[in-house]
Order: structure tokens, then sequence, then C-alpha cells
């Protein structure tokens, strides 16, 4: 019974904190992707991204990667027309065929085959830049003002994940119309109100104000993104604007240009990261792009870091507790053996070895871990499906309103717990019962049946 009570509690532990590391996990990685892809200080240094301030193709403005990857010509310069290129412009790299080496249309390449072998992937160039969003809000006839300095993200029409952080806003973005952050909901700001986001460009030397109409057209959850709360999501259109007149900074280090890439199951995403790494080398355009997993984001990887310490410290406990119960084995058998001292005499006499009786005795302590595996697991199930109505519960025995968070907690046994307890709980009942074995196995027939 105790072993039992003990694998219930272990299972419905290990399962609740593997649901909320889940959970944190989803809105670390919904609006920014599991994988990152993002250019080296090689690609910014290189003849191809720096030709286009020297092109007139070009319009004499660098580009971001999904300008890059929508041009038809890699190499925009032309001799006759362009101006003359300084001596310390990079040297251009060509292929065998004497043609420029283009790492963007290669890495999409990539990722194009790539989603050959992880058929739900799914893959969108991003940008992030700045500007300061001023909002005009009527209530009541009268008139507020609200202004923010704000990170412009791309609208991610590609994101299999998106319409999740959506609240009542639609999933597709057009003209001015923008996103906030539902804290901006929260401060009183509504659907249909309108404003402007403004930035400095600079035009002949001068740095001028620009001005963007935007409509706020819904808001959304930006999850545990460190600058979720001050980032709208606005479309490609409005980012590439500013970001070509102005580059921005993100105070957690996360890159402002880049691909990201959303693979179904995140457990893909080192085999997915790994091909790409492959792939990007056998293309020659590795050193232009780092490949980044969720798990070293600037903004992630402490906490992610801390998750992976706090299961590994709740195993270890889990296998303490588990351990301490089995050890109630070892007082049954005893008692069982001390009460059959007679029954294993003759047993003795009639032929049995040593060896039979240890294993007879250790098969029923095995026996006994998994009987309290398959009744503690049953238990544990009940009570992850009824997980609310115990919450309720428990909040109306205290007196307090039912906890907020309940409603994120996992529901699901975890099956990384389930396979740690109906391996750990067979093994140490197994070892528990091994001393009353050994204790029966050195019965002596003779003696026993003689004071009988």
């Amino acid at each position: 019974m105790v072993v039992t009570l003990v694998v219930w509690l272990v299972l419905v532990f290990l399962s609740v904190t593997a649901g909320i590391e889940k959970t944190w996990i989803s809105k670390l990685t919904s609006l920014y992707a599991p994988l990152r892809i993002c250019p080296t200080d090689d690609y910014y240094r290189s003849y191809f991204y720096q030709i286009d301030a020297y092109a007139s193709a070009s319009n004499h403005t660098l580009k971001t990667i999904g300008e890059k990857a929508q041009s038809l010509a890699s190499d925009p310069y032309v001799v006759m027309d362009d101006m003359e290129l300084p001596q310390r412009l990079s040297k251009s790299e060509l292929d065998g065929e004497g043609s420029l080496i283009d790492p963007v249309k290669l890495a999409f390449r990539a990722l194009g085959e790539t989603k050959h072998t992880f058929a739900d992937l799914t893959y969108q160039d991003y940008e992030i830049s700045g500007a300061l969003l001023k909002l005009e809000l009527l209530r009541e006839g009268r008139i507020s003002y609200l202004s923010q300095m704000s990170y412009l993200l791309s609208f991610q029409q590609e994101n299999p994940f998106f319409s999740t952080l959506l609240l009542d806003a639609p999933h597709a973005l057009s003209d001015n119309e923008v996103l906030l952050p539902k804290s901006y909901q929260a401060n009183g700001v509504q659907v249909g109100d309108h404003g402007v986001l403004s930035y400095s460009a600079t035009t002949s030397a001068v740095s001028q104000e620009q001005r963007i109409p935007i409509r706020v057209v819904g808001f959304y959850d930006p999850g545990l993104l460190s600058i979720g709360n001050r980032s709208l999501i606005v479309p490609s259109h409005i980012t590439r604007q500013i970001y070509s007149s102005s580059q921005t900074f993100c105070p957690d280090g996360s890159p402002t240009n880049g691909i990201f890439v959303w693979p179904k199951n995140i457990k893909e995403v080192p085999k997915i990261a790994e091909r790409l790494q492959k792939r990007f080398q056998q293309m020659g355009i590795d050193k232009y792009w780092k490949i980044t997993s969720f798990e070293e984001y600037e903004f992630s990887k402490d906490l992610l870091q801390q998750f992976r310490s706090d299961r590994l410290l709740f195993s270890l406990i889990g296998a303490i507790i588990l351990f301490v119960a089995c050890c109630n084995i070892i007082s049954l058998l005893i008692l069982l053996v001390n009460d059959k001292k007679r029954e294993i005499a003759i047993l003795q006499s009639m032929g049995a070895t040593r060896k039979s009786i240890v294993c007879i005795f250790a098969i029923c302590g095995t026996a006994m871990g998994v009987l309290s595996c398959l009744l503690g697991t049953t238990a544990a199930l009940f009570t992850l499906r009824n997980l609310d109505t115990l919450l309720v519960f428990l909040s109306k025995i205290q007196g307090k309103t039912p906890l907020i968070f309940h409603q994120t907690l996992s529901k699901e046994l975890s099956a990384e717990a389930l396979f740690f307890t109906l391996l750990a709980t067979p093994i140490l009942s197994l070892f528990a019962a091994l001393l009353p074995a050994l204790k029966a196995s050195r019965i002596r027939a003779s003696t026993v049946l003689r004071s009988e």
C-alpha cells in the first residue's frame, strides 16, 4: 500500500512539473520559433550583402534577407552604370560556374530540401525594427494619448502556432493594421484605435521624422519573450521600411534579421539543426549562418537550464522516496519468512536449493513492486484527469478562490515519468527483497523441523 501511494505521488508530481515545463517552452517558442537561422559577421561583411549599397538597381540600399530572397539577381551591380567599388569592399565569392554565391537563396533551398524529410516543417524570414508608437485614444468624448518606444516584428503567416496567440484578432494583416500585446488591452487600448509609428530617416545628410499611420485590429499574447510587452506585430513592409532607415538593436542580444523555423515536434529541433548545418557546409555557406535552437536563445537559456536542473533534482528525490517506500517490502518479507519457516524447511527437505528459495522471495518482492506500479499508475491517471476538480475542492477547503494557473497545469501522464517509475519501482523492489530472500535461504531444515 505504501509503495502504491508513493508511485501515485511521484507520477502526479513529475507529470505536473513536466507539464509546466512544456507550457513554458511553448510560450517561449510560439512567437519566437524553436529554431533560428541568423546571419553572421561574415555575411554582413561579404560582397553579397554590401554590394547593394553601390548598385542603383538596389536603390543604393542594403537589403534584408526577405528582400534578398525575392530579388531576381544575386549581384545587382552593373560596371558601366554604377559607381566604382572601393578597395575595402570584400571580394566576391564565386561558385564552380563563375556565378556569385547567394547564401540566402541557398539557405532557403536547403530548408526546402529538409522539408522533404520533415514534412510539417515551416519557415519564414523575420525582421525586427523599432519606432515610437503614438496612439490616440478617444473615450467618452475625451482624447488622450499613449506613447511608447516599441519593437516591430514582421507578421508571421507561416507560423503554425501563431493563431494560438491571438486574442480576438484577425489571422492576417493588411495595409497598416497592427497587433498589440495584451498588456495594452489591459491599459484601455481598444480595437479600432488609431495612431502613428514615428521614426527617423536620414535624407541628404539631414535626419527627418517619418510617420506611418496605423490602426489597432487586435491583441496577442507575447508569451515569455523578453521584449514581448513592447513588441507590435505589423505587416512586413512596415518593418522593412523602418529597418532600411535605421538599425535596431534588441536589449537581449537577439538578431534583428534572420529566418525562423517551426517543426511540428519540438523534439526534432536537434535533428533539423544538424541536418541544416551539414547541408550548409556542403553548399559552402556555413560561415554565413549561425543556427541556434531555443535552448541557446539569449533570453531563455538560463530558464531552460534551470528547468533541466529541477527535473534532474525532482527525479532524484522521486527515486529516494521510492527507495524508502520499497524498504517496507523488507520488513514485510522478513515477517513472511519468520511465519513460513516450517514451509521453507519442508521445501528444503524435498530438494529445494538455496538459489530457488532466493528466487521465490525475489519474485514476490518484484511482483509487489509491479502490482504497486499498476495501482499507482491507475490512481495517477484518475487524479490528473480530475485535477481541476481536486484543485477547486482544495481551494474551497482553504476558503480561497480557485488558483488561476491551474488551467495551465498538465492533465496528461508524462511518458518520461511513467518510464522512470515503471523501471525504478520493480528494480528497487527486487533489491529490497534480496535481504529477506537471503535470510530464507539460510534456514536450516533440520533445526526448524526438529524444533517443531
